[in-house]
């Protein structure tokens, strides 16, 4: 500003003295110091203030700014000095979050509202000596709203941290969980067993309820009145998703509307009037918290969570827990147990798996109750670090021959190549090294597996997943005390299984014994599948020849395939790939020796396979099923169609490839003609409507399965394969050509139909005509003579590419022949 507006001065009036404006005149942007007097300095009759002795009080506009207008660059200068120091200070004390990642959506949860895990739990999460050299690489929930992992790299250490982020809680909040906690073990102790048998959802609502009346008991919390209603059905009622029936006339509710404003902050108890009375946003992160520490896995309950996770161990007495990532492989997180803290929860997991622990037996072997393997070592007996775990997580929703593919642990040839055999029952060891993969690549071919046979599994921890319905998963059991009565093993299984008639045998692991058995198994024509560790052929054939297996030379080709894995680096990652599918031949009495080849084998050089030479085992397969070498190679190619037709739309989650290939193995022309006419995605719904096959995966878990992309090399194979099939395959199943096949399932998809006819019409006729035609007894309908409403009911049965779904509804029963007053009316019905 000027030394004359300082003065007082005013603007010079702009206006013309024609248009002479009836107030001042303003200007935009423009602000006097007589403007700034008039605000702030002048009385309320616009005259200079006076002291008590009436003399006029100076205007000093450095009084009013904090600084000497007339030295404004010094005093520019000294706040860029000052926003630089603060800058910094905001740098060294939050954390060098992902700026591409959303954090208003991340923190939302689906209604909206603030999830109780958040930024300033993150923050809270790292230690400020930390955050000026930890650098966020990816972040995602594991159990939304209350936890989500952040991957970080350290800058200063050189190596990648996995944080686990849950609410934080203050002083006042861990002395109230503290204080429940000690209220919660009393008042459990009196629930009724039944509680207990009645499930995991059934203990958390007892928790729930249990401590709601604690807090209204000791006055912490004052709530509304729930009644023994679930938490979850009432915040549904909130929000008006839980039938919305109004209230009895009445009768009063007290609404407690979303966890947001003050609610949402992270330490409202500090900030409320009454900070004795806890929030609604504090109850539920204690909730979170007690039901986390009763019923879940504790402080590793967010790890447990994570299905990016293959192991989890801790090493010792105040040591970090480590996890074994997927994506990042070995990473040191930020839970820690105390010595007392780790004792008690290892004591606690050997109990919830059965197992007892103590120093007399200080280590077990041990399932959890989710299915994943523990082995618990307790105290400093036999461990000098003290008190120790290792738990090989369960995977709840297995990967499937796509992710193999994609991942290029094995080829696409390769797979299909195993889809023949395993379809037309060849036997099969998955052979390799500690973490080679060698269950997961079991879980997965046993999607091959036809769903109309009959699977016996034998494992001695619940690892192996199968869609089919006439499975029988069997499972050892240790004897209860010291002796060995009572004890059941793989031994005891496998002869069990023998008189169950099954088709296929899937054994988790051969380690003794009992290998021998499975062999005499497989010579008497029992298709068998298990694991083995070895790292090749060489030395699988070695160790089941000799001692303690010692299995004969001339019996171990019942055996057909032997699938080498291994876990290896290739531009510096660890991967697993398949090193080769070996096929076994015969037995060479001359020289005492097991005649081998190799049918595909990995290269390390360029991360490829190749097919080294013809296959022996196809040539059975061909000779068995009377087909000549042009049918063979079509049978192969279907397969490596529908696999490539799979990774080229995107089709990757589990219920999406399981429907597809059992539907294929069923009725090959169906899904063909779906794939030929791009309908197979839309009626995939249908196809997993098949009574023989239950896939029932929750979408919540499927959604947090790290399913791979195909690299472009991938695509481009799968591509170049899709084109070969347009003349070779689909050509016979599109359009005016396709079989009626193709009418009965993807129209039925739209119309939810359950009349069903046994040949192909002569065209498509719309439904209403063929129950016209059907009543009337139509000569030229096609099907069995005497068909009425019992004879299509039954065959919507017998055909399930004909009838995708048929619990969907009960057919509606033809009427027989009438008047046609009568056909009329069960027109209209239909």
């Amino acid at each position: 500003m000027s030394t004359e507006q300082a003065e007082g001065s005013a603007p010079p009036d702009t206006e013309s003295e024609d248009e002479a404006p009836t107030e001042p005149a303003v200007v935009a942007g423009e602000y006097s110091w007589e403007d700034f007097k008039a605000e702030y300095y002048y009385d309320e009759n616009g005259e200079p203030p006076t002291d008590s002795e009436g003399n006029q009080i100076p205007f000093e506009p450095a009084d009013y700014l904090g600084f000497d207008p007339d030295d404004l660059p010094g005093a520019l200068s000294f706040g860029e000095d000052e926003a630089t120091d603060l800058d910094d200070e905001v740098d060294r004390r939050t954390v060098n979050v992902d700026p591409d990642i959303d954090e208003d959506e991340f923190f939302t949860d689906v209604q909206g509202r603030t999830t109780y895990a958040n930024r300033y739990d993150l923050e809270k999460a790292v230690g400020p000596s930390k955050k000026s050299h930890f650098y966020e690489i990816e972040r995602y929930w594991v159990n939304k709203p209350y936890a989500f992992v952040v991957i970080f790299h350290s800058e200063k250490e050189n190596e990648k941290k996995y944080y686990l982020v849950e609410p934080y809680r203050n002083e006042l909040e861990a002395d109230v969980e503290a204080f429940l906690t000690e209220k919660l073990r009393t008042a459990i102790k009196y629930e009724s067993e039944e509680v207990v048998a009645e499930g995991e959802e059934k203990r958390r609502s007892v928790i729930e309820q249990e401590t709601r009346k604690l807090l209204e008991r000791y006055d912490i919390y004052e709530g509304p009145v729930r009644g023994e209603q679930s938490f979850l059905d009432q915040l549904l009622e909130l929000v008006g998703q839980a039938g919305g029936e109004e209230a009895e006339a009445g009768e009063e509710t007290e609404e407690a509307g979303p966890i947001e404003g003050i609610s949402a902050r992270p330490e409202p108890a500090v900030l409320e009037e009454d900070p004795e009375t806890l929030t609604q946003y504090q109850v539920e992160k204690l909730l979170y918290v007690l039901q986390r520490d009763f019923i879940g896995y504790q402080r590793i309950d967010g790890i447990k969570h994570d299905i990016n996770v293959e192991d989890i161990s801790c090493d010792g007495y105040n040591s970090p827990v480590f996890v074994y990532h997927s994506d990042y492989e070995n990473l040191i997180t930020n839970v820690y147990h105390g010595e007392e803290t780790l004792d008690d929860f290892v004591v606690k997991l050997a109990q919830r798996s059965g197992k007892g622990i103590s120093k007399r037996q200080p280590q077990v072997d041990a399932t959890l109750p989710d299915g994943s393997r523990a082995q618990l070592t307790l105290g400093r007996e036999v461990s000098d670090h003290g008190t120790n775990y290792t738990i090989r997580q369960f995977k709840d929703v297995p990967f499937t021959p796509v992710d193999l593919i994609n991942w290029k642990t094995f080829s696409l040839d390769s797979m299909a190549f195993m889809w023949l055999c395993i379809e037309n029952n060849k036997s099969m060891i998955f052979a390799g090294g500690t973490a080679s993969g060698k269950t997961t690549s079991l879980n997965a071919v046993s999607l091959f597996i036809p769903s109309n046979t009959k699977i016996v599994s034998i494992e001695d921890t619940r690892e192996v997943e199968l869609p089919q319905r006439n499975w029988i998963a069997s499972v050892t059991r240790p004897s209860f005390g010291e002796s060995e009565a009572g004890n059941i093993d793989e031994f005891d299984l496998l002869e069990a299984a023998l008189r169950q008639r099954p088709d296929y045998i899937v054994m988790g692991e051969v380690r003794g014994e009992e290998g021998r058995t499975l062999f005499q198994v497989m010579s008497t024509g029992h298709t068998t599948y298990t694991t083995f560790h070895a790292d090749n052929v060489g030395e699988v054939l070695k160790r089941f020849t000799t001692e303690p297996i010692n299995v004969s030379k001339t019996l171990f080709t019942a055996l057909d395939l032997v699938s080498i894995q291994a876990q290896t680096r290739v531009a510096g990652r660890k991967v697993r790939r398949n090193r080769s599918i070996t096929e076994i031949n015969r037995y060479d009495a001359e020289n005492d020796e097991i005649n081998v080849s190799d049918v595909f084998q990995w290269e390390p050089e360029g991360d490829e396979y190749r097919q080294l030479s013809d296959s022996n085992t196809l040539d059975e397969i061909k000779f068995d099923r009377g087909w000549t070498q042009d049918e063979l190679d079509e049978e192969l190619f279907e397969r490596r169609a529908v696999l490539a037709y799979l990774i080229s739309n995107g089709l990757k989650t589990y219920t999406e490839v399981a429907a597809t290939l059992q539907a294929y193995i069923s009725d090959r022309d169906t899904i063909l003609t779906l794939m030929a006419n791009d309908r197979l995605e839309e009626s995939l719904a249908d196809l997993r409507g098949m009574e023989s096959v239950l896939i029932d995966v929750d979408p919540e878990k499927e959604a947090m399965v790290p399913r791979p992309d195909p690299t472009e090399e991938i695509r481009a194979e799968a591509e170049e394969i899709l084109e070969e099939a347009e003349e070779r395959v689909f050509e016979e199943y599109r359009g005016e050509s396709a079989p009626e096949i193709s009418f009965t399932v993807s129209e039925q998809v739209q119309s939810q139909s359950d009349v069903v006819v046994e040949e192909p019409r002569p065209d498509h006729s719309e439904l209403d005509e063929v129950v016209e035609r059907v009543a009337e007894g139509a000569e030229e309908a096609d099907g069995p003579e005497d068909e009425g409403a019992h004879g299509a009911d039954t065959h919507a049965y017998e055909s399930p590419s004909k009838d995708p779904n048929p619990e969907s509804e009960p057919s509606p029963e033809l009427p027989e022949e009438g008047t046609p007053e009568e056909t009329d009316e069960n027109e209209h019905e239909e």
